[in-house]
């Protein structure tokens, strides 16, 4: 009785190695064909409620992020992207131009939607395409086993067809590798160290520009 239950101990760790060990290798990201015209790319915005999203909802509303915070992933995006050799006909800056100029058309009127507000501010542009970047959760890393945590969405508006041609979604906690060994992974790619929030924003950047072609 005593061997069988070291066999049935010893065949359940070899599972969970090969499952491990299937983590390790990450999973590619079929290559998308880049969308052809002029992009635009907005600033990443922080909606407080779900009326401002253009998809989803909030995992909690009224919630503020820091100006700062914003600020590092507009630098990760603008990186991003450069390493990846898109060329950006409308930059943040230019965008913001007509973020202010479709509010203060839209001043006294009855509120839109998310969806029409952004295609006005791509069809204020020069541009084919608006990508815009929303971060709708954020998590600092903290001691005492509480690790950081990002939710946000990356949105390809075609604004001549006036549709969106891609959504990408990215929600990730970091886990103890003790939760989850089909994250090994992750584990190994990340130093086997627990990292901050700005390092996961940094993965998704990377994950859903890749995922869109960009």
């Amino acid at each position: 009785m005593q061997q069988r239950t070291v066999l049935k101990v010893l065949a359940i760790f070899c599972v969970l190695a090969l499952a491990s060990m299937a983590g390790c290798a990450p999973k590619p990201i079929a290559p998308q064909p880049r969308p052809l015209g002029n992009i635009a790319v907005a600033a990443f915005t922080a909606p407080k409620y779900n009326w401002e999203l253009l998809a989803g909802y909030l995992p909690e509303e009224g919630k503020v992020v820091k100006p700062e915070i914003l600020a590092r992933l507009d630098a990760a995006l603008d990186q991003t992207l450069r390493s990846h050799g898109v060329r950006v006909a409308s930059t943040p800056a230019a965008t913001r131009q007509c973020q202010e100029i479709v509010v203060f058309e839209r001043a006294g009127k009855s509120r839109e939607s998310a969806w029409a507000y952004w295609l006005s501010v791509g069809k204020c542009l020069p541009s084919d395409f608006i990508l815009v970047p929303q971060v709708l959760g954020w998590k600092e890393l903290e001691g005492g086993g509480n690790p950081a945590s990002v939710v946000m969405d990356l949105f390809l508006l075609d604004v001549k067809a006036e549709r969106v041609v891609n959504r990408y979604h990215y929600d990730e906690t970091q886990k103890a590798l003790s939760d989850n060994l089909l994250d090994m992974g992750k584990f190994v790619r990340r130093g086997g160290e627990w990292v901050s929030a700005d390092v996961l924003a940094k993965e998704g950047i990377e994950a859903g520009l890749k995922e869109m072609g960009l």
